[in-house]
């Protein structure tokens, strides 16, 4: 099956695209968005094509010279970007996995297919997915399942899991998810069982979130004046700290000015000023159409959101 990227004239559009723009793919994946991206700059473009799994660029590397590939963590911004403060037109990121990635039953994303439990985006760091569940304790293993998944029946998978795992019974996906679905009395018809599991091992595995975090943070640093970030979500936890990410730096600073009264005229104005300086314009909320999810139905949860530095 080939990758379709979601929402990808939307969100490539949503970056007003300069001529000689510099631009950040920061999930490069199988190139889909770094693609439309080249055909819409000009020759002194650029574009810094950033993943951890050197797979994915391997495969779907485009030659042209317009590229920088980068190998790497996108929470590394500050390390492999650093020369670029204030440089940059335009961040991307699409937190969805890939196809590819999905599709290979070695690298042991999926439920669908069976091989090892790895999970790792980058396997050449880390541990995999079968030593975290055999070393991790029954509670823990649950309080994942919970945050990471926001699976209702996490206790119990997690006690099948261990169980499992100490009569030597769980080895890779099939008797993962086996262990999973086993667990679950009532589930939802358009979603396998296994599918909340897999997702919550597979971020609390690759720290997609503080990964995220970290590079949202930095990535205003990044920005120009008028530059944008363009963020594509699949999963509730992550669109919601997007949210509060764009929000957080779009809003004033409500600082009760009272306790400093009695103040100037200039005082005053001094003072909202200082405090009510915004970093971010919030542009855009997009969804994916009923066309795109009918052709795409890995689209349904992807939320587009965009904002503008100010």
């Amino acid at each position: 099956m080939n990758h379709i990227p979601v929402l990808l004239k939307e969100s490539v559009n949503s970056l007003n695209i300069k001529n000689n723009g510099i631009y950040i793919d920061a999930t490069y994946g199988c190139g889909g968005h770094t693609k439309l991206i080249l055909s819409k700059l000009g020759k002194y473009g650029k574009i810094y094509a950033i993943d951890c799994d050197i797979q994915t660029i391997l495969k779907y590397k485009i030659l042209d010279n317009r590229i920088i590939y980068i190998n790497d963590n996108f929470s590394n911004f500050k390390t492999i970007l650093n020369n670029k403060i204030g440089k940059i037109d335009g961040i991307l990121f699409d937190l969805g996995i890939s196809s590819f990635q999905l599709n290979n039953s070695k690298r042991g994303f999926s439920y669908m297919f069976n091989g090892p439990l790895d999970m790792r985006m980058n396997q050449k760091k880390g541990i995999t997915a079968y030593n975290l569940l055999k070393n991790i304790n029954e509670k823990k293993l649950s309080d994942i399942l919970r945050i990471y998944g926001e699976e209702k029946y996490h206790k119990k998978i997690a006690y099948n899991i261990k169980k499992n795992i100490s009569n030597n019974k769980l080895h890779n996906t099939k008797d993962l998810s086996y262990s999973i679905c086993s667990s679950i009395t009532k589930s939802n018809k358009f979603k396998h069982p296994a599918k909340r599991s897999f997702q919550a091992i597979r971020i609390f595995l690759n720290r997609e979130i503080e990964e995220l975090k970290k590079a949202l943070n930095f990535s205003l640093k990044l920005l120009k004046k008028h530059g944008i970030i363009s963020i594509i979500s699949f999963h509730s936890i992550e669109d919601r700290i997007i949210k509060c990410f764009m929000k957080k730096y779009s809003s004033l600073n409500k600082q009760n000015i009272y306790n400093k009264l009695p103040l100037t005229e200039k005082e005053i104005n001094n003072f909202y000023y200082k405090n009510n300086k915004r970093k971010l314009k919030i542009i855009n909320r997009i969804f994916p159409s009923k066309k795109e999810i009918y052709q795409n139905p890995r689209s349904r949860s992807a939320i587009l959101r965009v904002a503008q530095k100010i």
